[in-house]
């Protein structure tokens, strides 16, 4: 029943027009170490934070599914909230916490945390990004498109 209410959330979410991955407009979708070889997916959507954005600090709300294929099958998915940093000019650095499922060795629900950065690159961003969810831990390197 939970895989399947995380599918239906996944597929409304990659279907809504509005998306902020990585802190930033767009689809996330990155090779990762993913409890071996995987790969991280995300959508979100831009949280405007009126106290935060005067500051020059983006908030958003996203959704991460995660997928790795080692010794065994790592599934993960996060609903989190974030914040995004402007460093230099095309470099911002992003990270969220959030509430996370994994299923590995069993069902295990707990934290989920990303940090990483966004290299503006044309209309769209290089992404380097680590993270974690309850079933496994990952370094991910991808493009926001």
């Amino acid at each position: 029943m939970l895989k399947r209410f995380a599918i239906v959330l996944s597929l409304i979410t990659a279907a809504s027009s509005f998306s902020f991955a990585g802190g930033k407009g767009g689809t996330e979708l990155a090779l990762a170490s993913y409890g071996g070889l995987g790969v991280v997916a995300s959508r979100g959507i831009p949280l405007n934070i009126k106290f935060l954005s005067s500051n020059g600090i983006g908030t958003f709300g996203e959704i991460e599914l995660g997928a790795g294929f080692g010794n065994e099958l790592a599934l993960g998915a996060e609903l989190s909230g974030g914040i995004l940093i402007g460093v230099a000019q095309g470099i911002s650095v992003y990270g969220s916490l959030g509430p996370a499922i994994g299923v590995g060795n069993g069902t295990n629900f707990g934290l989920g945390a990303e940090i990483g950065f966004n290299i503006d690159v044309n209309s769209s961003s290089i992404i380097i990004e680590a993270g974690s969810h309850p079933s496994a831990g990952y370094v991910a390197v991808g493009l926001r498109f």
